[in-house]
């Protein structure tokens, strides 16, 4: 059995020396002061003894945590006063992740963390190794899950076994590990070009919650900021809650209008921030069976994505990338649980590039072209816009109630004029769903703001589930779902058809019964597709082992119509090897 680095000890050790010194103090200072059980002179006791306890019980984590891989399983044994002995055979293990921190990264270490399919939490984490020992526990899984899908020879003949009667020669034994060995071949890279055009198409509305509610006096800051531009305007000296009710009208629009342009300015100015952070220097290899990235600045991630464990591949785009041509290509697992990480970055396979690639990508993921989406029934446009229609006409309600019955509020009736806006958007949420049914997938679209295309192959296909609304029956509507494992349908993200007419409901329902029946048949027979194989292939025309000095694809187009240099596609590294056992 192994033992983590020695730097695991020290960040053991000084963090729950921390821990229980921190928990001494407050404690010495409660049984001093409010309680006045203990003298003053106690404090300079339970802490250090605190700090005293807290570092042995860190060194000790660290001497009873070992860890082995052998014999196909992953052993690790831990705790303290309650020992855990865990077995994980590397068959369950879908997804190994390396995180890499700005310690870490100084002293050439990385914390690895090995999920499982279904777990609520990561099944493993070994925290401080070399990076040399991770990626070598990341090729290990992978060659292992590899070679247990690999038929037998016949006879069970091995590399020390005799064939045709003669012992196998060394050079033999060799070749055929070499042949083992999968190639490290470049899929994507995103250049720098692109990854500021990323920086520039990303929005997201959260971000300035987590400078405002993060950092200390940001809020105070914030709206001084507000009030000395509202005040150059033209509008009130100073910007607060307390003296809304004072305003004139023309007063509260101006703070109003200033308040939302600043708050999607500094919006767009962290997304592109904390864009150009967690996507720094992406890449992705195919690598054997698996997808594997690596990307970061501050906080370097690698991970492998299996490809027998994709349940979803999802185009996205939204209003900026689909005006100027790109789009992004991010896959579901089963291995990842909720919550866990960076969810959206670790299942990304293309943050953006030109939409002929990344749907060229897909394609080959799925072994399927990009269907052309059925829209809904027209009777369900009513639906959407009545349905957008209620909240301002419910805030209306709201408002004239107080206004009638506690405070006079002047314009109660405002919020109706969003009423043919609620109209607009009703309408294009409409236009933009669909869905389509083809020989090995099930399509579905869905999203205005930023749109999303779910493609679901039919073997991955959980559960399909028809469900009728109070308001559906009305309209003789439904919603046929392709339900997966991946973690996306625990929040809401399946591949779903909304507001399809009762009767293409109950087709759809049993055409994805039955092709999900077929294609389980087809792959208990052994087929399976070779799209992905064939697209790297036509990329970079070498044999297993070689490596590559041409480009997989060219780039994005420009405006011109040429492609632009630094492509994303990139020569075979050849950098990770499988580790053998």
């Amino acid at each position: 059995m192994k033992r983590l680095h020695p730097f695991s000890a020290v960040g053991n050790v000084l963090n729950r020396a921390f821990s229980l010194g921190a928990f001494g103090f407050f404690a010495g200072m409660m049984l001093t002061g409010p309680l006045n059980l203990l003298p003053l002179a106690s404090v300079f006791v339970l802490a250090p003894l605190g700090a005293l306890v807290g570092g042995a019980y860190g060194v000790a984590r660290y001497y009873r945590f070992t860890y082995e891989l052998a014999d196909g399983t992953l052993s690790v044994d831990s705790g303290v006063f309650d020992r855990q002995e865990r077995d994980i055979p590397l068959s369950r293990i879908q997804n190994v992740d390396i995180e890499r921190g700005p310690i870490q990264r100084v002293f050439g270490l990385a914390v690895v963390k090995f999920e499982t399919a279904g777990g609520s939490a990561t099944e493993a984490t070994l925290n401080a190794i070399t990076v040399e020992e991770a990626r070598d526990l990341q090729s290990a899984v992978a060659s292992y899950r590899r070679d247990d899908r690999e038929t037998e020879p016949p006879g069970g003949v091995t590399d020390d076994a005799e064939v045709d009667g003669r012992p196998t020669t060394d050079e033999a034994t060799e070749e055929r590990t070499e042949r083992r060995r999968p190639t490290q071949q470049r899929l994507y890279e995103l250049s720098t070009r692109d990854l500021l055009t990323l920086a520039l198409v990303s929005f997201r509305p959260a971000a300035p919650a987590v400078i405002l509610f993060g950092v200390p006096f940001a809020q105070e800051y914030a709206r001084r900021f507000l009030s000395e531009t509202v005040s150059a305007l033209g509008g009130p000296a100073t910007v607060s809650l307390e003296l809304v009710p004072t305003y004139s009208t023309p007063e509260l629009l101006l703070t109003g209008v200033v308040a939302v342009a600043q708050f999607a300015l500094a919006a767009w100015i962290l997304s592109a921030a904390f864009t150009i952070t967690e996507y720094y220097g992406f890449q992705i290899d195919y690598v054997g069976d698996d997808l594997r990235y690596r990307r970061g600045l501050i906080q370097e991630y690698s991970g492998s994505i299996p490809l027998e464990k994709i349940q979803t591949v999802t185009v996205r785009e939204n209003l900026l990338m689909r005006r100027f041509g790109y789009a992004a290509l991010a896959v579901e697992t089963a291995g990842y649980a909720p919550g866990s990480g960076s969810q959206d970055a670790s299942n990304t396979v293309v943050p953006l590039d030109d939409r002929e690639t990344v749907l060229a990508l897909s394609e080959a993921l799925t072994d399927a072209e990009m269907p052309a989406v059925e829209g809904l029934p027209e009777r369900s446009r009513r639906r959407y816009a009545v349905r957008y229609s209620l909240l301002p006409v419910a805030i209306t309600a709201c408002l004239a109630a107080v206004d009638a019955f506690a405070v006079a509020i002047p314009y109660w009736y405002a919020p109706l004029a969003l009423v043919p806006l609620a109209v607009v958007a009703g309408h294009l949420t409409w236009s933009h769903r669909g869905f389509a049914v083809l020989d090995h997938l099930f399509a579905a679209r869905s999203g205005v703001l930023v749109q999303t295309t779910r493609l679901v192959p039919y073997y991955r296909v959980q559960t399909v589930i028809d469900s009728r609304s109070v308001f559906q029956r009305r309209l003789s509507l439904a919603s046929v779902t392709a339900d997966t494992a991946s973690t996306a349908s625990l929040l809401g993200g399946d591949a779903t058809a909304y507001d399809v007419d009762e009767a293409t409901a109950r087709d759809l329902h049993d055409t994805l019964r039955s092709r999900l029946m077929t294609d389980l048949r087809a792959r208990e027979r052994g087929d399976r597709s070779h799209a992905l194989e064939e697209y790297v292939r036509e990329r970079s025309p070498t044999t297993p082992g070689e490596p590559t000095d041409e480009t997989h694809h060219e780039g994005p187009r420009d405006a011109d119509g040429s492609h632009h240099e630094g492509g994303q596609n990139t020569p075979e590294t050849g950098d990770d090897s499988p580790v053998e056992e």
